[in-house]
């Protein structure tokens, strides 16, 4: 193999590479895969209320209408805690579910919540969420959220806290509606 050969074969590899790692690896979306079949295996357990759960770190983090957003203020509902970025693919993919199933889902008490890990900040998050119309509250990260429930090793991941305030569910990669809408029911009528 030649030298410019090789040097044409990094140049399409490392790319790829980053970009797989960046957005999640396969084996990471395979987990999101097995977010539904966790979920079915707890609710077909008798006792999968009774489970203990992790406290969910509470935060406070301003939203793009300059509101301020409280994770504690929002026990009693289903919450789905999303961390992605505007430069992530699944995420963009996945934003438009949220938000179609946030409309449906918002009078059952469940809540949609983003929180943008960009590090530019509303410069980029703020054209993107309001081209995209985003219905539901969206937030830029302090660096202190993603250290509170991190490592957080692919972008998306979402988080689904329960009504008591604790983590049911963690999904790295991306959701889809299909996926996800099951999983909110059954937590939303517990």
């Amino acid at each position: 193999m030649n030298f410019s050969r090789f040097s044409t074969n990094l140049f399409f590899i490392i790319p790829i590479t980053l970009s797989i790692i960046a957005c999640g690896t396969p084996n990471e979306r395979a987990s999101a895969d097995n977010a539904q079949t966790a979920t079915e295996q707890a609710a077909n357990t008798q006792n999968s209320s009774q489970q203990e759960f992790k406290e969910a770190p509470d935060f406070t983090l301003e939203t793009m209408e300059g509101n301020t957003f409280t994770l504690s203020d929002h026990k009693g509902k289903v919450v789905v805690l999303n961390f992605w970025a505007t430069w992530c693919g699944p995420c963009r993919e996945e934003i438009p579910d949220f938000m179609e199933l946030y409309k449906e889902m918002k009078d059952d008490g469940v809540l949609f919540a983003g929180v943008s890990l960009d590090e530019e900040g509303w410069e980029k998050v703020r054209p993107y969420a309001n081209d995209m119309g985003i219905n539901y509250p969206i937030m830029v990260d302090d660096g202190n959220v993603s250290r509170q429930y991190g490592p957080i090793r692919a972008i998306p991941t979402t988080l689904i806290i329960n009504k008591k305030g604790q983590v049911e569910y963690v999904a790295p990669g991306m959701l889809t509606k299909e996926k996800l809408k099951p999983i909110l029911t059954k937590l939303a009528n517990r």
